[in-house]
């Protein structure tokens, strides 16, 4: 398993530039788009209460807020990201409803079944024991809560150094698949509503991100050197080879968590 350190890739200056050729407040390259999909599909409403594990600069959360009024937490890795999601939402007036907490997502620092929503946004490929954070997720979320998210994953057999080369490009220790995903979460009692391939989305996407990337070759150049530029080209075009060659792709998938335990599906035996 690879060994990445978050809080060195999305440093400050990290998250500055990638925000730059994503889009404001994101560190994903759903954007706003995927975040309002995610929405309607886990039926957020003001009354509901969402916990955004990997939350980044806080777009997700924001959002949420500004358009249906709900109560939003979000938990992410890196203390600075968490510092910056947090002035965005003072800045906003919007400290009322959204708070970020600095935590580990397969060790999170909430009460058991305090959220109705939990959701996440091309992050969880960060997380490097998926069947802990999903399990974590279970815990935190109510019972007839809702799980919704999408993430980078494997799709195709990407393998050897390659393989290496996009994970450390992606600064992920691993990928999932979108039949892993199902499995573990019917094994923590879920029911799947939705499981989509949304490669062709995800790849679309990030041609466009390539496109705003060297479309700031000058300034980026200008502002750090000519070296950033490329290590940072470099690293987005690897990804992009992985998503033309079918290896890389994405996946949304929405379910809800039975109100029953998984082993006695009928109701507790007397």
């Amino acid at each position: 398993m690879t060994t990445i350190d978050l809080s060195e890739f999305y440093s400050p200056t990290g998250t500055g530039l990638i925000e730059k050729f994503y889009s404001d407040d994101y560190l994903s390259i759903g954007g706003r788009d995927s975040t309002e999909i995610l929405a309607v599909d886990a039926s957020i409403t003001a009354d509901t209460r969402v916990l955004d594990v990997g939350s980044g600069l806080g777009g997700p959360a924001l959002l949420l807020a500004e358009t249906h009024g709900c109560r939003v937490t979000g938990l992410d890795i890196v203390e600075s990201n968490v510092r910056t999601a947090g002035e965005r939402a003072t800045a906003r007036s919007l400290g009322h409803l959204v708070n970020f907490r600095p935590g580990d997502a397969t060790a999170m620092p909430f009460a058991a079944e305090q959220f109705d929503v939990v959701m996440g946004q091309d992050a969880w490929c960060h997380v490097p024991d998926k069947d802990k954070l999903i399990a974590e997720c279970t815990r935190v979320l109510a019972p007839g809560g809702m799980i919704a998210f999408t993430d980078w994953l494997q799709v195709g057999e990407l393998e050897g150094p390659f393989r290496d080369e996009v994970l450390a490009a992606m600064a992920a220790p691993n990928l999932g698949s979108l039949a892993r995903y199902g499995t573990m979460l019917q094994q923590q009692g879920f029911t799947i509503l939705k499981q989509e391939d949304v490669s062709a989305t995800f790849i679309a996407q990030y041609d466009g991100i390539i496109a705003r990337l060297e479309s700031l070759e000058g300034e980026i150049s200008e502002n750090f050197n000519p070296k950033v530029y490329g290590i940072i080209h470099g690293l987005n075009s690897c990804i992009r080879r992985a998503f033309a060659e079918g290896l890389l792709g994405g996946g949304r998938i929405v379910a809800r968590k039975n109100c029953l335990s998984p082993d006695f599906p009928d109701g507790l035996p007397i």
